[in-house]
Order: structure tokens, then sequence, then C-alpha cells
């Protein structure tokens, strides 16, 4: 469809944008694309690639809310309906759990969890399958510390020092007498997991589109 104006032209592109054939007949086509956008995210009727309520089905989104909005599932491992999440279903369909085996499906659980980029052959996370889970790990090394009782600058009284340790006093000379491998921690931050620096938020897969 050609237009004459710009302003027509500008009409039309809105038209388009919302996934409406142009009718130059009909004079509610604007009306409806604006109202199709804005309950899609400004995305238009088939979604976008934006992680706004218009973004694409089956996508993820980190929300900074507890309760994202309307549109998006809590990404919490439920069983949900075929039927209802119809979109959704056909695209993740039992990859996240079998539901019931009849009706429902799984969604993704992500509470409490990293998600990591799938490896795909690069090789630096090898021979993981999509969507699946990996436990936590910590990189094998080594320490080693000694008992030393030959010192500079201070006395240790018989206490566990590594080599080379720098005290106020002085640092502890090359020499070592007696040595036994340590293994407990005194790390102040041990715990029960291995984990980064971390924020809390809610993980949720936009599973329909909003009616207007």
């Amino acid at each position: 469809m050609q237009c004459n104006t710009p302003v027509a032209s500008e009409v039309l592109n809105v038209v388009l944008a919302a996934n409406i054939a142009p009718d130059r007949q009909d004079d509610t086509q604007l009306l409806q694309a604006i109202n199709t956008l804005i309950a899609n995210g400004g995305s238009g009727g088939n979604g976008g690639n934006g992680g706004g309520s218009g973004a694409e089905i089956g996508s993820v989104t980190a929300f900074a809310m507890p309760t994202p909005p309307e549109g998006w599932l809590v990404c919490d491992g439920s069983a949900v309906s075929r039927t209802d999440y119809a979109d959704l279903y056909a695209v993740i369909g039992t990859v996240w759990g079998h539901g019931d085996q009849i009706a429902t499906f799984n969604l993704p659980d992500l509470r409490g969890e990293f998600v990591r980029g799938l490896d795909a052959g690069r090789g630096v996370d090898a021979d993981r399958v999509f969507a699946s889970a990996q436990g936590d790990m910590f990189k094998q090394h080594g320490h080693t510390s000694y008992y030393c009782s030959t010192h500079t600058g201070v006395s240790i009284g018989g206490t566990w020092r590594s080599n080379y340790a720098e005290e106020p006093g002085g640092i502890y000379a090359d020499k070592v007498t007696e040595g036994e491998f340590v293994t407990d921690s005194l790390d102040v931050s041990a715990g029960f997991e291995t984990r980064p620096r971390n924020v809390a938020m809610t993980y949720a897969i936009k599973a329909f589109y909003p009616v207007a």
C-alpha cells in the first residue's frame, strides 16, 4: 500500500507493527493498532524481543519484584495446563518435566539457581545437555602448611603457619623441621556451599500475551 503523505506513512507503520492487515475502508485501524501494541508491550501481536510484557513466549527474565506482571509465570517448577498455556507448551514442551503426562507440563524451576549458558560444543562446560542441572563443585587444588620451629623476629609458640607468612614482627624463615598437610579451614566465610556474591531476584517465563 502506497502512502501520499508522511502522516499516512507513519499511521501505516503503526498498523503493520500491530500485525493488522491495512484496510482503507476501516477508519478504526490506528486505534486497534495502538491498543494491540499497548497490550503486548509495544511489540505487536506476535510479541517481540524485549524483556517486558511483549517478550517472546518461552523467554525467561529476572524481575526486580517478587511477583511478575501479567503474562508471566514464576519459574518454580509448577505443573501447568497444556491447554491453558498452549502457546508456551508449543514452545518448551516437556523439556522441564512431563507434568501428569496427560494434561500438564512443568515450568523450569530456577528458585535458588544460577543460570549457565549452554556450552553447545565450546568445551568450557563440556558434555552438557540443554536443561540439565549441575551440582556444586570446588576446583581441585592443594594447600600445604607447616609447623615451623625456626623463625625470624617473632615467637610462633607452636602455631600452624605457612612458609614466608608475613607477621608484624618479621617473616618466618624458609626452614621447616616438621610438616603436615592441613585439611581444616579457618575462613570466616566458610559455609555449606560454594558461591559467588549474588542478588536474589524472581525468574519468570513469558507464558501468554495479556488481552487488552
